[in-house]
């Protein structure tokens, strides 16, 4: 987002003073609004009541990295306005000939990010709009960013993405893409507040203190691949005895396209340093 867009491409539409302070914006070259949060503190501290706020009902959207700017740390948040009732036909090309999944609104779980996520015999659907060029631009990122973690050993879940229309009850029909991956049920991690912490999802699916179990190493290998990508609001799952034994979500590398390298993510750091003194035994 922030290679898309300058911070001067926006202009104030208000200021308000809950949640620690933000700023309501909209691009100066397109019909979108977005938040801005003011300081890091009120990012810490509220973001989730202020998420509560933003994100009502009929809403979803995704929350991008913060910055340094004017000795304010920010971070944003992009809105999809969504249509809260109806369920979807995703269709899309598959050997040749069309095919149309049926999504039931009913069935749909909340996502940040996209319409929504569903479950679909052994997989996760996740389904996003591309209306306009400015989704399009963002999907395309998703994807670079996936190929980049998929190419450094991110576990995911197998991931893949299907472009396809999407017509939801009576609506007409608009671009949409599905991001694909294998159905992961285990114990769920994340650093959210409240948080579900990495260390209790370890403890809970009893995963061997052996630094040479097959468990341990792949988790290990896992941890490391979210640190070399520096992989943003890490999250994910984690069951013993699976050939994927941890995988990561709604995944966010910390690629910085000027530079052409990744930065650095505390959350995965912690993350390595929890695995590796998790193993006690040889």
């Amino acid at each position: 987002m922030l290679d898309e867009y300058q911070h001067d491409d926006f202009e104030v539409v208000r200021k308000d003073t809950r949640f620690g302070g933000f700023e309501e914006l909209k691009l100066r070259r397109e019909n979108a609004t977005v938040i801005m949060f003011v300081s890091l503190i009120s990012l810490k501290l509220n973001s989730m009541e202020l998420e509560k706020r933003v994100m009502k009902d009929g809403c979803s959207g995704a929350l991008y990295p913060m910055y340094t700017r004017s000795g304010h740390r920010w971070a944003l948040i992009y809105p999809t306005i969504v249509a809260m009732s109806g369920d979807i036909k995703f269709t899309y090309r598959s050997g040749g000939r069309s095919v149309t999944q049926t999504l039931l609104w009913k069935e749909r779980q909340n996502s940040r990010e996209g319409i929504g996520v569903w479950h679909v015999g052994n997989y996760a659907w996740k389904v996003y709009a591309a209306k306009n060029d400015s989704q399009r631009n963002t999907l395309e990122k998703l994807r670079a960013d996936y190929r980049r973690a998929d190419v450094r050993g991110l576990p995911m879940g197998r991931p893949r993405f299907q472009d396809g229309t999407i017509k939801q009850g009576n609506g007409n029909p608009y671009g949409g893409m599905a991001l694909i991956v294998d159905w992961f049920e285990g114990t769920n991690f994340n650093f959210h507040r409240p948080p579900k912490p990495f260390k209790s999802a370890l403890e809970l699916q009893r995963v061997s203190c052996s630094k040479s179990s097959i468990d341990h190493k792949k988790i290990k290998a896992g941890c490391e691949s979210a640190r070399a990508v520096g992989l943003q609001d890490c999250q994910g799952y984690v069951k013993g005895g699976r050939y994927e034994p941890i995988v990561f979500i709604d995944v966010h590398t910390s690629w910085n396209a000027r530079q052409g390298r990744f930065g650095t993510s505390q959350q995965a750091i912690d993350m390595v340093n929890i695995i590796i003194a998790w193993g006690t035994q040889p």
